[in-house]
C-alpha cells in the first residue's frame, strides 16, 4: 500500500464512461491485456447465470486498504472498480462494471457494456438489452444492477458490502488468482483475519450452503439492505463455529413458509424432504411466480439444485 505521496493509477473522481476502453480494465483493450493494476479473481462459489462463462477483475486503488473490520461486509475504497465479464455460447457479450465513486452507502456506479461486433471495445447500455449477440443472454439494466446489489432505494436486496462475490469468505480458496491471502500478504486488508476462514459442516452441507449463500443470500440475509418482508437468512457468515449457527439453519430447518404457499410445499426446510421444502421448490422453477432467483435467470442450476437436495436429505439421518 502506498505511503505519503502516493497516487492512485485509476483516479476516484473520473466520470464512468461510455466505453469500456475508458474504465481502466485494460491497457489495450482490443487485445484484451489487463492493466497492470488489475487483478483476476474467482470466487469459491459462483453465481448461477444460465451457464454463462464469466470473468472477473478487480482494481483496488493503490493508495488505500479494504476496511474488512466487519469480515462479513467489506467497505472498499473509493475508486474501487470490479468487472465482470460473460460469454455465452462462446460469445463474448458483455463486461459489467461496479465502481465506489463516494463515500455514501449508496454512492456507486453499475453498469453494462456490450461488446461490438469486432470485439474492439463495449459501449454503456444503461437500459440493458434482452437476447443479446442472438444468444439467449439478457444484459441487466442499470436499475436490475442495484436490484441484487442494493444500491437502490426503497431496500429490497442486497449488502453493503455492494461488490457481493468478492468478499472474505469468497476469495478463502487456494486459487491461482487473487485470494483473501494475497490481499493480506500486501497489507490490502486492514484487519486481516487472524485464522483460516473454513466453512463448518461436511462436503455436502457445505456446496448446499454455498450454493444458498451466492444465488439466495444477497438478497435473504440479516443486512439492512436485505428483502424486507421475511426473516430468511440465505447469507453465510464467516467465522461459524457450527452449521447450526448458520443463518440457513436458523431461519429455514423446521421452519414455516411466511409469504410462499403451495399446496406441496409445508415449511422453508424439511429434513428429508425437498418436495415438501419450499427453498428447494422455488430453485427448481422457472417462468412462473414461484422461482427463485426471480431474475438474471432462466434456467434452473441443476448443480444448485443437486447440492441443495443432498442437504436436505441429509438433516433426516
Amino acid at each position: 500500500m502506498g505511503g505519503a505521496g502516493c497516487v492512485d493509477s485509476l483516479p476516484a473522481d473520473l466520470p464512468v464512461p461510455d466505453l469500456l476502453s475508458a474504465t481502466g480494465l485494460y491497457s489495450d483493450t482490443p487485445a484484451q491485456i489487463l492493466n497492470p493494476q488489475v487483478s483476476r479473481f474467482t470466487p469459491r462459489w459462483v453465481l448461477w447465470s444460465d451457464d454463462a462463462t464469466k470473468d472477473r477483475y478487480v482494481y483496488i486503488p493503490e493508495c488505500s486498504q479494504i476496511d474488512t473490520s466487519d469480515m462479513n461486509d467489506w467497505s472498499l475504497p473509493v475508486g474501487t472498480r470490479l468487472w465482470k465479464s460473460f460469454t455465452r455460447d462462446g460469445t463474448l457479450i458483455e463486461t459489467r462494471l461496479t465502481q465506489r465513486v463516494g463515500s455514501g452507502p449508496y454512492d456507486w456506479v453499475m453498469t453494462s457494456y456490450v461488446w461490438n461486433e469486432a470485439f474492439t471495445d463495449a459501449v454503456r447500455t444503461p437500459d440493458g438489452l434482452s437476447n443479446a449477440k442472438g444468444t439467449a443472454h439478457d444484459v441487466p439494466s442499470e436499475a436490475a444492477c442495484r436490484q441484487c446489489h442494493g444500491a437502490l432505494e426503497p431496500k429490497g436486496g442486497g449488502r453493503p458490502s455492494r461488490a457481493l462475490g468478492f468478499s472474505a469468505l469468497q476469495l478463502s480458496h487456494a486459487g491461482s488468482e487473487l485470494t483473501l491471502d494475497d490481499l493480506a500478504m500486501a497489507g490490502k486488508l486492514s484487519a486481516p483475519p487472524a485464522a483460516p476462514l473454513d466453512v463448518p459442516g461436511d462436503a455436502t452441507t457445505v456446496a448446499a450452503l454455498g450454493a444458498l449463500h451466492v444465488n439466495c443470500g444477497p438478497c435473504h440475509n440479516a443486512s439492512a439492505d436485505a428483502v424486507p418482508q421475511l426473516d430468511l437468512n440465505l447469507w453465510l457468515d464467516a467465522g461459524l463455529a457450527s452449521v447450526e449457527e448458520s443463518g440457513a439453519y436458523l431461519t429455514a430447518v423446521g421452519r414455516p413458509n411466511q409469504v410462499f404457499a403451495d399446496q406441496q410445499v409445508t415449511g422453508r426446510v424439511v429434513s428429508g424432504s425437498p418436495d415438501e421444502s419450499s427453498i428447494w421448490f422455488r430453485m427448481s422453477q422457472r417462468g412462473n411466480n414461484a422461482a427463485m432467483p426471480p431474475v438474471g435467470t432462466e434456467d434452473v442450476d441443476a448443480a444448485g439444485l443437486a447440492a441443495v437436495e443432498a442437504w436436505i436429505l441429509g438433516l433426516s439421518q
